[in-house]
């Protein structure tokens, strides 16, 4: 794909577009949690307590563990294959059992340290409200990112390290996605498509390439037997 394209993307399955969505809020995490000023601050509070507000589910751990030992069973029906890169399988199902077992293996519910935390949990709490963290609204956040950047840094660093291994699962869950199909070329006609999804296939992911025009953008309409 050309990198004059902008990509397109619909979710097609819950967990999908969960994923998709800790993928755009730990992009916006990664870009503002080491740079210095307040507002970049305000920022990755933001964005970490979004996080905690998408896994909310209790099967999230679950729900991760079966997609991924789903990719795990394809993979490994590849082996025999004579044309198979068997070093490159062994690496990618090497880190499918990796992320199985320590998601396995987590105690408790993901990101529920960040959940008890008393000051964390304030904010949260008056996000949910415009401008819910202004000064008068929340002295104790108003103090801390007065605090030096180097400990302010810090506190993001120790808390985003709860998420070490949902991001990592995320990523790779993603990317084993939208590597599992090559793109096909297709011509629509009068801006209207439209395609018959076989109910015996696992539908994950559509991804549409076009070259960026500022006038045209998708819209997807996706049923249990069709998409457009």
């Amino acid at each position: 794909m050309s990198d004059a394209n902008i990509i397109y993307e619909q979710p097609l399955n819950e967990l999908i577009r969960l994923c998709l969505r800790l993928e755009h809020l730990f992009g916006q995490l990664d870009f503002h949690g080491d740079q210095p000023h307040e507002h970049n601050s305000r920022a990755a509070i933001t964005a970490l307590l979004d996080i905690l507000n998408v896994i909310e589910r209790p099967d999230l751990k679950a729900k991760l563990v079966k997609a991924l030992s789903y990719h795990a069973n394809v993979l490994t029906t590849l082996e025999s294959s004579p044309n198979i890169d068997r070093s490159k399988l062994n690496n990618v199902l090497d880190q499918l059992d990796n992320l199985i077992d320590v998601l396995h293996t987590m105690p408790g519910r993901i990101g529920q340290p960040l959940k008890d935390n008393e000051f964390l949990a304030h904010v949260r709490q008056r996000l949910s409200i415009p401008a819910g963290d202004c000064t008068f609204n929340l002295p104790s956040y108003h103090r801390w990112l007065a605090q030096p950047e180097s400990i302010r840094l810090s506190d993001i660093k120790q808390w985003l390290a709860h998420f070490t291994h949902l991001k990592a699962a995320t990523h790779f869950l993603l990317k084993l996605t939208r590597e599992s199909a090559s793109p096909q070329t297709i011509t629509i006609e009068d801006g209207f498509y439209q395609q018959t999804l076989e109910s015996n296939n696992a539908w994950q992911l559509v991804r549409i390439a076009l070259p960026f025009n500022p006038c045209i953008y998708p819209e997807f309409s996706v049923g249990q037997h069709r998409l457009s």
